[in-house]
């Protein structure tokens, strides 16, 4: 929370007891509490979450699924996501992790020195943007950090160790529930943003490869590029990159995913947490495929082969057919071949700045050679708007709620 935001006063002109309250909470007071900005109905979230497994029958993971962002839902797939960033044989995160100081290095000037407040779309554990806030710190005093994700369990699970890592002031940090694949959502987030920073600059991210897990994953990132962009902003969008297009290869990226027994327990603890489905990790299958010219599509499913037809009770105590063979989408990822990148932009309605690329090679460390190794490798992104891009202007509500400069 801002010390903007806790300037809001009443219609009356007489300032709120809770936002003043609030700010003496979270100066003063050493109890681990966490403000969190509620922005969706979370029985809703359920509801969609319980509708998309009702879905008809497919062999092929293209019916039933659990979409991006409700794979984080709950305590135990917070849990799970936290401990499958920490194994080592999860390389695709590992390595993501270790290279991420480096490139963010390199990437770091093209941000001019300005000072940036700092918005996270899916914080994870934090990690990254542990490195990202330290830098932008020198840059702004005043800094302020918001992290955007649809799980409150996540949120609580990233946020409060940065605040005590790096010491930041409770008052300039906001953890806000949003799912920010809706555009409606995202047309709220910027409203909230004009009324925290007025034209201040502000950073957005997306880091680790997140973007990849839409299915409409450029129409994900235009949307999020027109709603929330402005000329004086910029985003830095990390993704997974390959220097080939094969089914070889396709198949080795697949199963990245597969050696880590931790990432299996992640990906399917949304089923099991919001399912009475009994999982047989033997049953989750890795398929690689080769998705057009523009990247390597894994596929995460899980299929009924126990031999017989399954009912499963879903979220409010309904119950929906899992056939034999039928399967379930768990989740989806890409590694987008180096040579698309610019059309992939030029899709998404944005422009690039600068780019860093660590190439993760067939080796542990990062200096292996694409002519010797995989060539999988993670590219980071600066972006802005493009030219012709122009946010609406802020109306007179906007005006009326906007918080004044202390």
């Amino acid at each position: 929370m801002t010390q903007r935001m806790m300037d809001l006063a009443r219609p009356g002109g007489d300032r709120s007891p809770v936002l003043s309250g609030l700010e003496t909470l979270l100066r003063e007071m050493n109890f681990a509490w966490s403000l969190v900005l509620i922005g969706e109905d979370q029985a809703g979230k359920l509801e969609t979450l319980a509708r998309d497994l009702r879905r008809g029958f497919s062999t092929t993971g293209d019916s039933k699924r659990i979409t991006s962002g409700f794979s984080y839902l709950g305590t135990e797939p917070a849990i799970a996501w936290a401990s499958a960033c920490r194994d080592p044989l999860y390389s695709v995160m590992k390595k993501s992790i270790e290279s991420f100081g480096l490139r963010w290095s390199s990437i770091r000037e093209s941000l001019d020195g300005k000072p940036y407040h700092y918005v996270s779309l899916g914080p994870g554990d934090g990690q990254k943007d542990k490195v990202i806030l330290q830098d932008l710190s020198r840059h702004n005093a005043q800094l302020c950090y918001v992290a955007v994700d649809m799980s409150t369990e996540m949120l609580r699970l990233g946020v409060p160790s940065l605040i005590r890592e790096l010491e930041l002031s409770r008052s300039r940090v906001l953890p806000v529930q949003l799912d920010f694949s809706s555009p409606d959502n995202v047309t709220e987030l910027r409203r909230v943003l004009n009324v925290f920073f007025g034209e201040e600059a502000v950073l957005f991210s997306l880091l680790g490869n997140t973007m990849t897990n839409y299915e409409k994953d450029t129409e994900l990132l235009r949307m999020l590029g027109e709603r929330l962009l402005r000329q004086q902003d910029r985003f830095v969008l990390e993704i997974a990159t390959t220097e080939q297009l094969n089914g070889a290869l396709a198949q080795q990226a697949a199963d990245e995913y597969g050696s880590s027994r931790t990432f299996r327990e992640f990906i399917t603890s949304a089923l099991m947490h919001y399912t009475d489905l009994h999982i047989d990790m033997e049953s989750v299958l890795f398929q690689g495929g080769v998705e057009s010219d523009r990247a390597l599509l894994t596929k995460v499913i899980y299929r009924n082969r126990t031999g017989q037809d399954i009912r499963i009770t879903l979220p409010g105590r309904d119950h929906v057919s899992f056939p034999q063979q039928d399967t379930i989408l768990l989740g989806v990822s890409r590694k987008y071949v180096r040579d698309h990148l610019e059309s992939l932009l030029a899709e998404s309605g944005v422009r690039m700045l600068r780019s860093s690329h660590s190439d993760f090679g067939g080796s542990a460390d990062f200096g292996g050679s694409a002519h010797n190794g995989l060539g999988f490798g993670m590219d980071l992104l600066v972006l802005a708007a493009s030219p012709e891009v122009t946010l609406p202007e802020p109306n007179n509500a906007d005006n009326v709620w906007r918080l004044p400069r202390r």
